[in-house]
């Protein structure tokens, strides 16, 4: 019986939760990673120290997974950033299209089930809110692009040769490990950062009222990712609220009892969505529920920062 996991993007910020998550399922657990986006292995280091997990520093689209001995599950994870497919878009293509070509053919031909880490970046100007996992996808970025034809991928996969998966599209999550160059995240990590060396001044690029996330804690979307495993269908991870950047600092100014300085100056990037909220009803059908106000997530994100 197959008894062990690969999760791509291994020593990434959600994929060092979730293997903790799933430790007790797996004999042996392979975390595959790059390195190009965390630059180091500080999410996981906790880990290494078992014989259950095995670190290996690989490029997805190229690395050959028939290597691995007695893989039952692929947790698809890896990607770069948003911002760094826009800069660097060749490689963005690489990182993300054909490290899913190979990931999926890999599943699918050996029988192995797969979940995919999507993004709320495949919808580009939604028409309704909050969005809808049946809402037209027509992503503007190669970040986007990249996953959505990864889904379509995936989705013609399990019809020639049955592959089981589940798809999830992540909208903003943060959290403890939670990446410093985040698209639509940063903001947290940096100014949680700042406010804790003394700095009281947060810049906001553009208005601050106008730019809506719809913020999601990391536990929350490991929650979602066990709970939708292999229902072979695709599901907002959200949760259905917006919150404005203005929202997001008096929130932040009351967990952290703190008066924050605004400099609003105008917006210098295209690769992000003004509003972005997501209905989260079909998620909701497997059990899930949001279990972290957006205080207790910034409290918990607070505390980790504190020890860095």
């Amino acid at each position: 019986m197959k008894t062990n996991a690969v999760i791509t993007g291994g020593a990434g910020f959600i994929a060092s939760h979730l293997a903790e998550r799933i430790t007790p399922f797996f004999n042996k657990i392979y975390l595959i990673d790059n390195l190009v986006r965390t630059e180091n292995l500080r999410n996981i280091e906790h880990l290494l120290g078992s014989d259950k997990f095995e670190f290996i520093q690989a490029d997805i689209s190229s690395f050959d997974f028939n290597t691995l001995e007695d893989v039952d599950t692929l947790y698809h994870l890896a990607a770069t950033r948003i911002n760094r497919c826009a800069k660097y878009p060749e490689e963005g293509h690489r990182f993300i299209a054909d490290s899913g070509f190979n990931v999926v053919h890999y599943c699918a031909t050996n029988n192995v089930k797969m979940f995919f880490a999507s993004t709320a970046s495949v919808y580009n100007n939604p028409k309704r809110f909050p969005i809808m996992e049946t809402d037209p996808c027509e992503p503007h970025t190669i970040y986007g692009a990249g996953k959505y034809y990864t889904e379509n991928l995936i989705r013609t996969f399990a019809k020639s040769h049955n592959l089981q998966y589940s798809i999830c599209r992540f909208f903003s999550v943060y959290g403890v490990r939670m990446d410093c160059e985040g698209a639509y995240t940063e903001i947290i990590y940096n100014w949680l950062s700042s406010i804790r060396d003394g700095n009281r001044k947060v810049k906001v690029f553009g208005n601050p009222d106008e730019k809506i996330l719809d913020l999601v804690y990391v536990d929350d979307v490991v929650d979602a990712i066990v709970l939708t495993e292999m229902k072979n269908d695709v599901y907002n991870v959200s949760t259905e609220t917006g919150v404005s950047i203005s929202q997001l600092i008096n929130t932040i100014e009351n967990v952290l009892d703190v008066k924050l300085e605004v400099e609003c100056v105008p917006e210098n990037r295209t690769d992000i969505e003004k509003k972005r909220v997501g209905s989260v009803d079909k998620l909701k059908t497997t059990g899930w529920k949001a279990s972290h106000t957006l205080e207790d997530g910034l409290l918990k994100t607070w505390q980790w920062i504190n020890t860095l």
